[in-house]
């Protein structure tokens, strides 16, 4: 009896002999396999229009709130519903994007078209104009300074490569001054400022470089240092941070930039050629990358080219603590990360009229307050990864028996614990084959394994869990050598 382990999902490399296994669907990674990942549950009522952005943080009272903005409006979640928290007239309608940062108790948002925005997290106040000197595409929180990236005024125009910071200490001031040390930096060189991360020092992505900015003081403010002149962001929204590191997508794969210095590859020969093969980079615009806390993983959400309606249908996903991948076939509008609000089954109950399959999962942690959470948006509405196990599918590494000779198996045996597991096997007789023929859909029978009868000199094992699995390592064959022919 032959053991196929399923070890990790390595795409890119060559499907016989693979070192993982060829398929890793709707799952999550594990040290020795895949184990379930959990399907969306809808935890709020749609807003008025797909999602452009959003963000999470807490108030001083350690109360946990979630911000999104569609086109013309900013909203602030309430529970199991969004609260129009708006300016006077709302927004812009050809905004394409919102950005969010806080700035202790302030929460600011910009979408470039429009001035940014600002709002008391303590307070029911609706948002109003941080600043009428510029616009700006991204902005986070650097020390004591707001830091806006890709700008536009009313002199200068659109200035792709431009930062732009507040006064120290001061989120309201942007006068340009040596006292306050108020200012802006022009970078040229590496293209459009693409994404702007904060803490106690800045990394900013261009579209070809990543440049880290630390706080110098007068008369400087900030030192600007290009610690990746060959490597930038794939796209806008396309990095997402997990402490000192934050994880990205350049023009040629996945990478992880580490203490604002080091660049680390996380994709290569794993995913990355599938990964561009599956993307429609038509609509990459719409890529967005989010960190799930809760189950220690980056995603990056894309619409594939094979996508049945215009929209992200498709969620690759990285294990970070064991360096190991995954993806989802999810529908989405974007993804973000979260902070739950705390939830019941009977306060989400008002959402759906299917409780037993839409909603959350009665063992999800994230129905607590304060989890840090993958928050996913369907059809305008905030979903959390917390309902009941997708439908998975696993295919191993491609064998061969016996050089040159052909194989008979006749019985597998999954090596997946509990759920309900269907098997089917797939063969084909030439590598120059691009069709592999793959047999019945067999069930498992009373002893634990499916009867099967196929015959090809390299085979694969196909298998899909449904129910309550909870971890797929492989499984073991029954074979016979067939002879040459």
């Amino acid at each position: 009896m032959a053991i196929i382990e399923l070890n990790e999902w390595m795409p890119d490399q060559p499907e016989l002999g693979n070192p993982g296994c060829i398929q890793a669907l709707n799952c999550l990674p594990a040290p020795r396999g895949f184990r379930p990942l959990a399907g969306p549950a809808i935890v709020s009522a749609a807003i008025d229009g797909q999602a452009l952005g959003g963000h999470a943080t807490t108030d001083t009272a350690g109360d946990s709130q979630i911000y999104v903005g569609n086109d013309t409006k900013l909203y602030v979640s309430n529970g199991t519903a969004f609260d129009d928290k708006s300016k006077a007239g709302g927004y812009t309608a050809t905004a394409v994007l919102w950005d969010f940062t806080n700035y202790g108790e302030i929460e600011i948002a910009t979408n470039y078209v429009d001035n940014p925005q600002y709002r008391d997290v303590d307070t029911a106040t609706a948002f109003a104009d941080l600043t009428t000197a510029f616009k700006a595409r991204y902005v986070d929180t650097v020390r004591d300074f707001v830091v806006f990236g890709n700008t536009f005024d009313g002199t200068d125009g659109a200035v792709p490569n431009r930062l732009r910071w507040s006064a120290l200490g001061d989120y309201t001031d942007y006068t340009v001054s040596a006292t306050t040390q108020s200012d802006f930096q022009d970078t040229p060189g590496g293209g459009a400022i693409q994404a702007v991360f904060g803490g106690e020092y800045g990394v900013v992505f261009f579209e070809r470089s990543i440049v880290r900015i630390s706080y110098v003081g007068s008369p400087l403010v900030f030192q600007f240092d290009d610690v990746a002149p060959d490597k930038g962001l794939y796209t806008p929204n396309a990095a997402a941070r997990d402490g000192e590191r934050i994880y990205f997508l350049d023009n040629d794969g996945f990478y992880v930039i580490s203490g604002g210095q080091q660049v680390t590859p996380v994709g290569n020969e794993k995913v990355d050629q599938w990964f561009f093969s599956e993307l429609d980079a038509s609509k990459s615009s719409r890529i967005r990358a989010a960190i799930d806390h809760e189950n220690k993983f980056v995603a990056w959400s894309f619409q594939s080219k094979t996508a049945a309606n215009d929209q992200p249908d498709r969620i690759i996903i990285y294990d970070f603590e064991i360096g190991r991948w995954s993806y989802a076939e999810i529908e989405h509008d974007i993804i973000f990360s979260v902070l739950s609000e705390g939830y019941t089954l009977e306060s989400l109950d008002a959402l759906t009229t299917n409780i037993e399959g839409a909603t959350m999962s009665v063992d999800a942690r994230i129905q607590f307050e304060g989890f840090k959470a993958l928050g996913v948006m369907v059809s305008n509405a905030l979903n959390l990864l917390a309902g009941e196990n997708l439908d998975a599918e696993f295919i191993t590494k491609e064998t061969q028996e016996s050089p040159r000779e052909r194989t008979i198996i006749t019985e597998v045996w999954p090596l997946i614990d509990e759920g309900t597991t269907t098997v089917e096997v797939g063969t084909r007789n030439r590598q120059q084959d691009t069709t592999v023929s793959y047999g019945a859909v067999t069930s498992l029978n009373a002893v634990g394994f499916a009867p099967v009868r196929a015959n090809g000199r390299y085979t694969r094992i196909r298998m899909k869990c449904t129910g309550d699995w909870t971890i797929a390592q492989g499984c073991e064959t029954v074979t016979a050598n067939a002879g040459v022919r």
